[in-house]
């Protein structure tokens, strides 16, 4: 059996705990589908850089993770298409690390949701309702009527939390608990044909798609 071993720089502590569960389902279902499923998918494993400019901490991340078959970076877009944060956050890392000499992953990724990881998050309501043990309806959440809409909230992070509170209002002491709760039990059981809805999660299994066709782990079509 083949293996196929990621690696996943993130911006923040919660992002790294949703996406290396999510980005491990993502490429098992990839191969999936391409009936490969004799490929096993490691457990992603999170690198940790410090630099003062970002593309050097990609650069150090890269660095780090040499021998695995391609390093995932992530980053807010903070706006309302990717393509920001692609240019300013992830080609000039991307560049360092193709130019770099030394023994370094050069396959790299994104991941940029827009705007936010949460955006994510809030893509499967059915699973949200479960997780939350609540009956409310999505637009008594606060969420909108069809999902695609979810990358026009500029700011998912505040919206989870004020569902949070929607559905538990008597447990002031525990919203962060359950808010914290969420990253994990989302990332283990949202829908993924949920979230072919956003825009930003179609692009990375594109890019992710590529990656596994330059590995030869899938055919080209």
């Amino acid at each position: 059996m083949s293996t196929l071993s990621l690696a996943l720089y993130c911006e923040g502590p919660t992002d790294q705990r949703f996406f290396s569960i999510l980005i491990q389902r993502i490429s098992q279902q990839i191969l999936a589908r391409r009936e490969r499923p004799f490929v096993e998918v490691l457990p992603v494993d999170v690198i940790k850089a410090k630099a003062p400019r970002h593309d050097e901490a990609i650069l150090q991340a890269a660095n780090q993770a040499a021998g695995y078959h391609a390093l995932i970076v992530h980053a807010d877009a903070d706006h309302p298409t990717r393509e920001k944060a692609l240019q300013e956050r992830f080609h000039p890392g991307y560049e360092l690390v193709q130019r770099s000499r030394k023994k370094v992953c050069k396959n790299l990724l994104p991941v940029i949701p827009v705007y936010m990881t949460e955006a994510w998050m809030l893509a499967d309501y059915k699973t949200l309702q479960a997780m939350l043990e609540t009956r409310m309806s999505p637009q008594e959440l606060g969420l909108p009527r069809r999902t695609k809409l979810i990358e026009s909230d500029p700011d998912p992070k505040w919206t989870l939390n004020q569902l949070v509170k929607k559905a538990y209002p008597k447990q002031s002491r525990n919203w962060n608990k359950i808010v914290e709760k969420l990253y994990d039990e989302l990332a283990l059981f949202i829908n993924l044909e949920r979230l072919e809805a956003l825009t930003a999660y179609k692009e990375f299994v594109k890019d992710m798609t590529q990656i596994l066709m330059a590995l030869n782990l899938i055919q080209r079509i």
